[in-house]
């Protein structure tokens, strides 16, 4: 039986609650704890999404996690672990589906608001089965294109933010934000699937010049180092100036100007060197219930200067809000993409629906991609305690100019069913679908049934 262990973030971020738990316990709410259990049972005919999978099999999974909360007046405190024991059995399992705990994370975050300032940090660790990634590909709302790439093995990512603001409610002040993110793949085959340390920071500092206008200055750098063969090492750095204003009519605008520069290193040796002007213009008016906006950016990174420019429109509407923006987007030396969003949802007397469409341009490795997502949700409650639910996710990526590249859609329907005032039940069938741009494609369909409840307490 292997065993896998969260790793030193996991005791550091637990030495980091024994000792903010008591002074956060002294003051407003309280530290408040949840023990949550899930017992969950799959039958899928390729749970490894496998080109030429294997006979189905059945897997338990029992996922533990444990959360621990506090908010006061002004700060608010929550730590997490947690962990999935799986084991696999019937005609489709193996020696190494033998009971194993997998799908470790932990993390622990604190804000602070105080009269004129905001202190935010955090820091997060994730060891996941490649594989079982495959339901989580969106982060933050949008399309992770890292998830069309399926092998065995591991990733490990760890995750550390630092964000702090001072002078809110003064004529000057400034504005810091630093992140870093590391990935380690583990017993991996994929060449696409190589370890890299991400570093950045950007910082601003304003100046209010009247109550309409203010000037600020605005740094930042960001550089990547990823262990392939040429060691391959991309900074992107910029420093410039701009202003901001909002008039008493609700229009509000920025305007930067800045001076990019951009390298990457191949086995120590500048191969690319790139800089220029960089300029990014937005203004936006409130109207009744709406909001409309315009943007106009064009910078340099390391796949060369994009200039992309889009117009917006917000509603709040009487049962729900809807927001649209479209856009065009221009890489250098390739072709001009037409790039979207829209979110929309709406409350029911009995349900809700939600609509996420995200087709915006990333960079990657010097490469520039378009990357399209699709998220699509609807609850609707049956009775008191019961209710069913559907979900639909797509996502895409492919190179700016290619017409095709790597897709994979999700669809999952459920019922739900309060069992007892603590227990609960859900069962379902879900199907994902990978297409590859190679022609090698992939399926897996799963039947699942899983009872869980929370466990509730106060310090």
């Amino acid at each position: 039986m292997n065993i896998s262990r969260p790793g030193r973030l996991a005791v550091s971020t637990l030495s980091l609650t024994l000792i903010a738990a008591p002074a956060l316990s002294q003051d407003g709410t309280g530290l408040r704890g949840t023990l949550s259990f899930d017992q969950r049972f799959d039958y899928s005919d390729n749970p490894d999404l496998l080109v030429f999978p294997d006979d189905g099999k059945i897997t338990a999974t029992t996922g533990l996690r444990f959360n621990l909360s506090s908010e006061t007046r002004t700060e608010t405190f929550n730590f997490n672990i947690g962990a999935e024991g799986i084991g696999a059995f019937g005609d489709g399992a193996t020696d190494a589906d033998d009971f194993d705990f997998r799908n470790e994370s932990t993390g622990v975050s604190y804000s602070r608001d105080g009269s004129n300032s905001r202190l935010s940090l955090s820091a997060s660790y994730s060891n996941r089965d490649i594989e079982d990634d495959v339901f989580g590909f969106f982060v933050d709302g949008e399309f992770d294109p890292d998830a069309l790439i399926i092998d065995g093995g591991q990733r490990r990512l760890t995750q550390y933010r630092l964000g702090f603001q001072n002078g809110l409610e003064g004529p000057f002040g400034i504005e810091l934000n630093a992140r870093a993110r590391d990935v380690e793949f583990v017993g991996t085959t994929d060449p696409e699937l190589v370890n890299s340390e991400n570093r950045s920071v950007d910082a601003v500092a304003r100046l209010q010049l009247n109550r309409a206008l203010t000037a600020r200055v605005l740094t930042g750098f960001s550089d990547r180092d990823v262990s392939d063969a040429l060691q391959t090492e991309r900074s992107n750095s910029y420093v410039g100036f701009g202003l901001e204003g909002e008039t008493a009519g609700g229009f509000t605008f920025t305007g930067d100007l800045t001076i990019d520069q951009s390298k990457t290193s191949e086995l120590g040796t500048v191969v690319t060197d790139r800089d220029g002007v960089g300029i990014s213009l937005s203004a936006a008016q409130e109207q009744n219930n709406s909001t409309l906006g315009v943007t106009l950016t064009s910078r340099i990174d390391d796949s060369g200067r994009r200039t992309s420019a889009n117009v917006s429109r917000s509603f709040e509407l009487p049962n729900g809000a809807l927001s649209l923006s479209l856009g065009l987007s221009g890489q250098e030396d390739s072709t001009t993409e037409l790039t979207t969003r829209l979110n929309y949802s709406r409350d029911f007397r009995d349900g809700r629906f939600s609509a996420n469409v995200v087709q915006r341009p990333t960079t990657e490795d010097g490469a520039a991609f378009l990357n399209t997502s699709i998220q699509l949700n609807y609850l609707k409650d049956i009775n008191a305690i019961s209710s069913w639910d559907a979900g639909f996710t797509y996502g895409a990526a492919s190179q700016f100019g290619a017409g095709s590249g790597d897709t994979q859609t999700s669809a999952t329907i459920s019922y739900n069913r309060e069992l007892t005032e603590d227990w609960s039940l859900r069962a379902g069938v879900s199907t994902t679908r990978l297409e590859s741009a190679s022609g090698v494609d992939r399926s897996r369909d799963t039947v699942f049934l899983s009872v869980g409840r929370d466990f509730t307490f106060g310090f």
